[in-house]
């Protein structure tokens, strides 16, 4: 490739002559105009508690949006001609990898770097840039001096894990009273280090802006320090660098810096970019061995390539992401960096005179306007109890009134954002004590997504938004008055809202389940090629209204909060230990102090923010007083205009209407009903089945089949259950419920055994087989089950149904897992008596008794749980559950032990991702560690409710009662 590296012609960058006066401006802005006019989602609309709203998104410090042009390009011009880059032979390789070694040498002009520097495009941003740092220099490994890592106190979470694996030590500089690395305690800091450390590698890293308040720091100070100290410089740009260029190469060159391509505004999922000194690198074998890292191999050994860049590049690369990063590096770039950093300090200056004036605002780090990208890190203050409303409620409530789409959390920036906090070294403990998830927890049946405690709520954080350059005042003026109201009013919608302790997260109690969500289920391709099932919705409000529609709401919150007779006291939950650390407050205490006049009792905040004076000439700041433009009042009346906010977005919404809006159906009860109807099952669907019939065999024959022999202990106790119940009966036509999980495969196995022991002894002659219903999920293929049960030689009848296809077209849909299981049971009932069967088994267990009397007591009121037995309605068929005493662990263990073929079900069966069931799985889970004989008291307890045997709900509840009185007496 190096004979045609740029093709036959390198693009010539435009004449255009001399620049004459104010050109420049002028185009800088209409290249801002144009970026937001073509963001990508900018029209996008979401469902919230109030109704329609569009997408605001101020997130940009954590992810940019796409920008269309540059998708079209990519769709246009690259993807046609896309290649493998491990060739240039053919046309497209070739134009693929001269594309990629463009955009190299474009990075290079970026970052000023040249032949002795290093361009890497590498894995996801800059957590895999200094991965491979850390790889290329070998730092840590044997033979190679030892490192020291002097960083600031602001650094992300991804430039300080790596080096504290790494070093032998590593040193956190404070910061000045602007927020920026101190420059004077770094140099103390360099002379302490080479003192006690000598002969040691001393290496500096440092962020360019910090993700938290966007403040910058002196790139150049902070290097030239450094190499007066002979030190290594490093740096993470990946906040910084779609705003400020940097030359690695200036005065005191930089031994290497990373960046996040995504963070660039028009890169969504692009690579990070490593820039790294080549004599800093000392592996000579790739960071992930595999194609496209070697010079040769053959059968005894292999010659990796020599060059770093083409050598840690192995395997297919991202081309497409490549090329997407350095459009949006050359969209930048028409953008001089005067001009980018004049609007980010216009735009910090609007939010400070803002955040300044509202009583309830806590801006974290120091109210710096100058250097300082459009970042802002805040806490919202109840004054009233002296403590703080919890960031993740914020976040949401500015989603649900705005659609403004912001971060809360600590960003990934731990120990800077407990430095705001002022959470010390004891609290700091004390905090990571409480929130410890249990060791002892067994994550793997409980199956825990995440890594929690039930105090998981109490994890500190604030909520962040951040602005681009290219924003309008218009929009960045609404931003604003959004905040100041939703910290004004924030009291008065919190009696709508639920805390989840597990997640921290906090949801309006119409929107526990996520309505609007899009599912990539529902796309299919067919006849005509992609398709998708597509929602009607309601326009949005105009965003005109939207502070006006947000005080009509505020006053019915209000109104509502007086009508309620009572909200869940979530002090009683807390441990006496959390009690002391929980800094945040509750509906309970705003709804007594504000409904029943009560003094509240509060607890003393732990968190105090850190307090910065803002240095400021006065000359200079009346003349930023003058630029900001008035912000908007917080409660508008009128209708007309009153302030820029209303006119927001005037051109982009040209045609939409506002409207009302209704939100969600309550979700069916579906714990405890035991009622099978066979009219569930559509006609068109009712011949969709496979059926495998059982062939005579004789005892011989019979011994070969796979057939697994249950131990003794499951034997017993699902045996015990069957006989004190009278579960099977002589002449029995049974039919286990085969989903192909661990419960229903057991059951099989175990009345199997059952059979061929009172077949033997002449006992209860019954004949047995299975039937599963295939609901059409792409998730689940149990489809394997037909040729497992013809090994087993038994009458098999497979059932298809789309059930899920159903489930789709029908509104407002809460619980898909509740819709497919009623649906399944109609057709298991209708299979079962068409077939000439008259029981159906089932495998729930122990376990799952347990958590249906909790969900039925919870959620619907209900004193219930599954039945260990029951007739339908019509008496034409019976339900038995032989595994109601057994538990879920000791079938698991059956079925690993016996490695029977479980069929992997990863449907996305509800529509809430933490179903209820989970939820009550893990309280259990956490009270038997605490009382290990919970289940044996469970099974006592829920004996007279099991022993139900009717499938009426009122009939149910009566005998339930009655065996109550019966087990009280008897017991007596």
């Amino acid at each position: 490739m190096d004979q045609r590296r740029f093709g036959e012609q390198v693009p010539m960058a435009p004449s255009g002559g001399e620049e004459k006066e104010g050109e420049g401006d002028r185009s800088s802005i209409d290249i801002m105009d144009w970026m937001r006019d073509n963001e990508s989602g900018r029209d996008q609309e979401v469902e919230t508690a109030f109704g329609r709203r569009r997408v605001i998104y101020a997130d940009y410090a954590a992810s940019a949006k796409a920008i269309v042009p540059i998708e079209e390009y990519l769709l246009k011009e690259v993807h046609p001609l896309y290649g493998n880059t491990h060739s240039s032979v053919t046309v497209t390789a070739e134009q693929t990898t001269l594309f990629v070694h463009e955009a190299r040498e474009e990075i290079r002009s970026l970052t000023g770097a040249g032949d002795g520097d290093a361009v890497i495009f590498v894995g996801t941003g800059s957590t895999a840039a200094i991965d491979l740092l850390v790889h290329l220099g070998a730092f840590g490994k044997e033979g190679v001096p030892p490192l020291v890592v002097v960083h600031s106190i602001s650094e992300h979470h991804t430039n300080i894990l790596p080096w504290r694996e790494t070093a032998v030590e590593c040193i956190a500089v404070d910061e000045d009273e602007e927020g920026r690395v101190d420059q004077r305690k770094l140099e103390e800091t360099l002379v302490k280090v080479k003192e006690k450390y000598f002969g040691h590698t001393i290496l500096g890293a440092f962020t360019g802006a910090s993700n938290v308040t966007g403040i910058l720091n002196d790139f150049a100070g902070i290097n030239e320090i450094l190499k007066r100290h002979d030190g290594l410089s490093v740096w993470d740009l990946a906040a910084s660098s779609p705003y400020v260029s940097v030359n690695v190469n200036g005065v005191n060159p930089v031994d290497a810096l990373f960046f996040s391509g995504h963070k660039w505004p028009g890169a969504v999922a692009t690579p990070g970019v490593l820039v790294v000194k080549k004599s800093l690198i000392r592996a000579d074998q790739p960071k992930k061995k595999g194609g496209g890292t070697v010079f040769y191999v053959d059968e005894k050994s292999t010659t990796y390539l020599r060059d770093a860049e083409y050598r840690e590049e192995g395997g297919t690369g991202d081309a497409i992401g490549i090329i997407r990063l350095v459009l949006a590096v050359k969209l930048r770039r028409s953008i001089e960096d005067e001009k980018v950093m004049r609007r980010e300090e216009t735009i910090v200056s609007r939010f400070l005179n803002g955040f300044s004036s509202s009583p309830h605002l806590s801006l974290l780090g120091p109210p710096t306007r100058e250097k300082r990208l459009a970042t802002f890190a805040f806490l919202v203050k109840d004054n009233i109890s002296g403590l703080f409303f919890h960031h993740n409620y914020i976040s949401v409530l500015l989603n649900d009134l705005f659609g403004i789409q912001s971060r809360a959390g600590c960003v990934c920036a731990g120990p800077y954002a407990q430095h705001l906090l002022g959470i010390e070294g004891e609290l700091s403990a004390r905090f990571l004590s409480l929130l410890r998830e249990n060791s002892s927890l067994d994550r793997l049946h409980l199956r825990r997504v995440g890594e929690y405690s039930q105090q998981e709520m109490l994890r500190p954080g604030f909520t962040r938004v951040s602005i681009p350059y290219f924003e309008s005042d218009h929009k960045v003026d609404f931003i604003l008055s959004a905040i100041r109201f939703v910290a004004t009013h924030a009291a008065d919608f919190l009696h709508h809202y639920q805390l989840n302790a597990e997640s921290g997260e906090w949801h309006h109690e119409k929107t526990r389940v996520f309505h609007d969500r899009k599912w990539l289920g529902f796309v299919s391709f067919g006849e005509g090629g992609l398709k998708i099932d597509k929602k009607s919705t309601k326009k949005s409000d105009l965003p005109r209204d939207l502070l006006r529609r947000a005080e009509e709401e505020r006053e019915k919150a209000r109104e509502a909060m007086k009508e309620r007779s009572t909200v869940p006291d979530g002090r009683v939950a807390l441990s006496e230990e959390a009690k002391t650390l929980r800094w945040f407050v509750l509906p309970i205490e705003i709804w007594e102090r504000e409904t029943k006049k009560v003094e509240v009792e509060y607890p003393q905040c732990v968190i105090i923010p850190k307090k910065y004076e803002e240095k400021t000439r006065e000359n200079e700041e009346e003349k930023k007083e003058k630029e900001s433009p008035p912000l908007c009042p917080l409660n508008p009346t009128a209708t007309e205009a009153v302030c820029p906010l209303m006119d927001i977005l005037e051109t982009e919404q040209q045609g939409m209407d506002g409207g009302e809006d209704t939100v969600g159906s309550k979700e069916e009860e579906e714990e405890g009903r035991e009622d099978i109807r066979e009219e569930e099952t559509p006609m068109e669907d009712w011949n969709k089945r496979v059926i495998v019939e059982r062939k005579e065999m004789t005892r011989a024959e019979e011994a070969s089949l796979p057939w697994v022999i249950p131990p003794l202990d499951l034997y017993k106790q699902t045996t015990e259950t069957i006989h004190s119940l009278g579960l099977i009966k002589n002449g029995d036509k049974v039919l286990v419920c085969l989903s192909g999980g661990k419960d229903s495969l057991s059951l099989l196995h175990i009345l199997r055994f059952y059979q061929i022991r009172n077949r033997d002894r002449r006992g209860i002659q019954f004949e047995l087989g299975a039937i599963t219903v295939d609901p059409g999920s792409a998730a689940y293929n149990p489809r394997p089950l037909i040729e497992y049960c013809r090994s087993l030689n038994i009458d098999y009848f497979y059932e298809e149904q789309d059930i899920i296809g159903q489930a789709r077209k029908l509104k407002n849909l809460r619980s898909i897992c509740a819709f497919c299981s009623r649906m399944k049971r109609g057709r298991l009932a209708a299979a079962a008596v068409t077939h000439g069967w008259n029981v159906l088994a089932m495998g729930q267990h122990l376990d799952d008794l347990a958590e249906s009397f909790f969900i039925a007591a919870f959620q619907n009121g209900n004193l219930s749980t599954m039945k260990a037995q029951y007739t339908t309605r019509d008496t034409s068929l019976r339900v038995i559950r032989p595994l109601v005493l057994v538990r879920e662990k000791a079938l698991r263990e059956f079925a690993a032990s016996s490695k029977l073929p479980v069929v992997a079900e990863n449907c996305p069966a509800c529509f809430n991702q933490a179903t209820e069931r989970h939820r009550i799985k893990q309280m259990l889970a956490h009270q038997e560690l605490l009382f290990p004989d919970l289940f044996c008291s469970l099974r006592s307890a829920l004996r007279p409710l099991l022993l139900v045997d009717s499938a009426s709900t009122a009939e149910m509840r009566r005998k339930a009662i009655e065996n109550i009185v019966k087990a009280k007496k008897k017991d007596e």
